[in-house]
């Protein structure tokens, strides 16, 4: 019985922490104006704005970050640099070839035990490589190697410069983020101009080489956006078509008020085979409203693991976070220093049966964005 109240307090705690962020919010004046993150539907398309008798001429850009960052997970300190480049190269006015990749070298030390040498590796990685055809203003076609539609933090989150607290949330693991095939996507308004639909259907097949490797899936996500109250909740699936033929579904929603700088997000993703269940709650609010305080933001996240009860040894050390009941709560700042770098500090508790870990991370951010043709814009 004590366990059960102790396991109690933990969520409560955790749920507590998010909730915090949002019912401060309403001490701030709330005829401020937005934050820059906040993302607001455009009223008109370019064409419309400049004239129809303008061409927009698109240039190929490199653009995307770097990042450093020390992480101490009980007792484990991690020192990891990080570049990933984006590279966007569009071909006339319909396609575009896109990529993302990274590399990131980690030095890891036991404090613990002064006397043990630096653990040196090196990873690399390919995100995703895509030709992208855009069929006309509803659908556009993709194929290559891309970021799975499952939720919104792999595809809408996960970069380094975007994300709010550095740490990924521990659902990021249940769904396969990555997939080596073809995919169609795209939105339109759902018969009135208050509702927008957004939809994203793809299959993967297998392939087991160490950069390209992914599963043989097929998924999709369909979201339902409602732009006057900048409000959108969406449901995501995926089947596995090798190994245990298992299936996750997931929910996602996220909400930016028109009144207050202040975003709350959450996603829920169930796996029918040994991965679980895992949800996370996330509250982004940016003090704009304070004096000499307009470049920070204050976050907060509860999350929480529901292991598969029926796991073995072996599959709980297999599918690793995710094998054992997990509750975790973090709190974290970020803080803008002009348009193009962010420092960041964060600390998590993670509660875990008999081991309780403490997780704290710094980093700096650095985004950085180049045009590699000569020449650009409308014309």
């Amino acid at each position: 019985m004590p366990n059960v109240r102790h396991k109690g307090a933990q969520s409560i705690l955790i749920l507590a922490l998010c909730l915090l962020f949002a019912m401060s919010s309403q001490g701030q004046d709330s005829t401020a104006p937005q934050s820059r993150d906040s993302v607001v539907a455009p009223s008109q398309d370019l064409a419309t704005a400049q004239g129809q008798d303008e061409k927009i001429s698109p240039v190929p850009i490199l653009t995307g970050s770097t990042f450093y960052s020390t992480k101490v997970t009980g007792g484990v300190m991690q020192n990891s640099p990080w570049l990933v480049p984006v590279l966007l190269v569009p071909l006339g006015d319909k396609w575009l070839v896109e990529a993302r990749a990274d590399y990131y070298p980690t030095w890891t030390h036991n404090l613990n035990n002064s006397s043990q040498q630096y653990l040196v590796t090196n990873e690399y990685g390919l995100q995703y490589a895509t030709v992208d055809y855009i069929a006309n203003r509803y659908v556009t076609l993709v194929a290559g190697r891309f970021l799975t539609p499952f939720g919104m933090y792999s595809e809408r989150l996960y970069p380094y410069w975007i994300r709010s607290l550095q740490g990924a949330p521990l659902a990021y693991s249940v769904s396969s983020n990555a997939g080596l095939g073809g995919e169609m996507r795209g939105s339109f308004p759902a018969g009135t101009q208050s509702l927008n639909l957004n939809y994203a259907f793809y299959f993967s097949s297998n392939n087991t080489n160490h950069i390209l490797a992914t599963n043989r899936t097929t998924g999709g996500r369909i979201g339902f956006f409602f732009p006057k109250h900048r409000f959108e909740i969406g449901t995501s699936f995926q089947q596995l078509l090798q190994g245990d033929h298992s299936h996750i579904v997931g929910i996602h929603a996220e909400w930016q008020p028109n009144a207050l700088p202040l975003t709350l997000r959450s996603e829920f993703a169930h796996s029918s085979g040994t991965k679980g269940t895992a949800y996370w709650i996330e509250s982004v609010y940016r003090l704009s409203q304070v004096p000499h305080l307009r470049s920070l933001e204050l976050v907060g996240r509860g999350q929480q693991v529901l292991a598969d009860p029926n796991l073995s040894l072996a599959q709980a050390k297999q599918v690793g976070t995710l094998g054992q009941d997990t509750n975790q709560g973090d709190f974290g700042l970020n803080y803008y220093l002009g348009r193009d770098v962010r420092g960041s500090a964060s600390y998590g508790r993670q509660f875990v049966f008999n081991k309780d870990t403490n997780i704290w991370i710094l980093g700096l951010t650095y985004r950085f964005i180049m045009p590699l043709g000569p020449a650009g814009g409308v014309h």
